[in-house]
């Protein structure tokens, strides 16, 4: 079984800016209420291919406040699967957050606690802490586990940690993404070049440049990813 997460954050992102506002009262902050529904190729997570070559069909919905705070749920299609070639996360997964996020200035910061579920493959459920940084077209994020993967007495501890760096100009962008695994000669590092056609339509290519697991033969394949995604 693989221990992963696959939450998708730049389209969640988007999602919570892009939303339709609500006015609650008008002595009452104003609250935003969002949508968002993709499909793409693969399903691309940190990566690695995580839908076997088939397509990946997601949503969400997310609320934020004015003041910063934020919470949602999204979830996806997928086809996981471990080293024997099983599925390991049951072909579908939910993920619940809440975070709290601004600006100052060009300066921009984010944290938020992510919950990662598989309703039939519980034992690969898991949480991260999640910190972001961005100034200038920079951004700088990690990805800390914490709690357990799985529940109850076949619980596992979660040590494995997740970073990175980006630049984005206009509508193109490069990510380099490190995989801190707790297993020894787990870890790996991939770039992301992506570009933004429209504001629905997007493409990327990926690539693990380095890796210390002598069996991600499939995974230093280069991956090739159109996305489509509607916000409302």
């Amino acid at each position: 079984m693989k221990h992963v997460s696959k939450m998708k954050k730049t389209v969640l992102a988007a999602a919570v800016a892009t939303s339709a506002a609500v006015l609650a009262a008008p002595s009452v902050a104003v609250a935003e209420v969002s949508g968002n529904v993709g499909i793409s190729n693969i399903y691309l997570w940190r990566g690695q291919d995580l839908s076997a070559g088939n397509a990946q069909v997601f949503g969400g919905l997310d609320y934020a406040h004015s003041s910063g705070l934020y919470a949602g749920v999204w979830g996806s299609s997928e086809n996981d699967s471990d080293a024997d070639g099983d599925a390991s996360t049951g072909g579908m997964e939910y993920d619940l957050y809440v975070g709290y996020g601004g600006a100052v200035g060009d300066f921009t910061y984010d944290l938020s606690f992510v919950d990662y579920n598989y309703p039939n493959a519980t034992d690969a459920d898991f949480q991260e802490v999640v910190a972001s940084l961005g100034l200038a077209g920079f951004s700088a994020a990690a990805f800390i586990g914490v709690g357990d993967y799985g529940h109850g007495s076949d619980a596992v501890d979660n040590k494995d940690n997740y970073y990175n760096l980006g630049y984005s100009y206009d509508q193109f962008g490069i990510n380099v993404g490190f995989f801190d695994f707790d297993a020894d000669s787990s870890d790996y590092t991939h770039v992301d070049l992506t570009y933004a056609l429209t504001d629905e339509l997007g493409f990327t290519v990926s690539k693990v440049v380095d890796s210390d697991d002598d069996n991600m033969d499939d995974a230093n394949d280069t991956l090739f990813v159109v996305t489509y995604a509607l916000s409302f």
